[in-house]
């Protein structure tokens, strides 16, 4: 199993349109799931501020993970620009194999 793990700052009057992209509905797992390989997308918030969240990804592999985002790289683009807007913070946190 590989999984990566993202963090986000988000601005508070965005933080409803943050959850349509990121939740376990949103564009992302949408887009995600039109990948065998892909497991699931799970969501947590930060309860002292509320704007802090991290997000996991989990996929079969890193290279299942990698070889999607190469195929759907316009797609990603469009939905990574609308996190963008939405954000003041977009880091990479780890990425895990198990």
């Amino acid at each position: 199993m590989y999984r990566v793990i993202w963090r986000y700052r988000v601005e508070s009057e965005r933080i409803k349109d943050f959850l349509k992209v990121y939740d376990s509905k949103g564009d992302w797992v949408q887009l995600f799931s039109k990948s065998p390989d892909y497991v699931k997308t799970e969501l947590f918030c930060e309860t002292e501020t509320n704007q802090m969240f991290i997000t996991i990804d989990y996929w079969t592999s890193k290279e299942a993970y990698q070889e999607f985002y190469k195929k759907h790289k316009k797609e990603v683009d469009l939905i990574d620009a609308l996190g963008d807007n939405m954000t003041s913070l977009e880091e990479r946190v780890a990425e895990l194999m198990t």
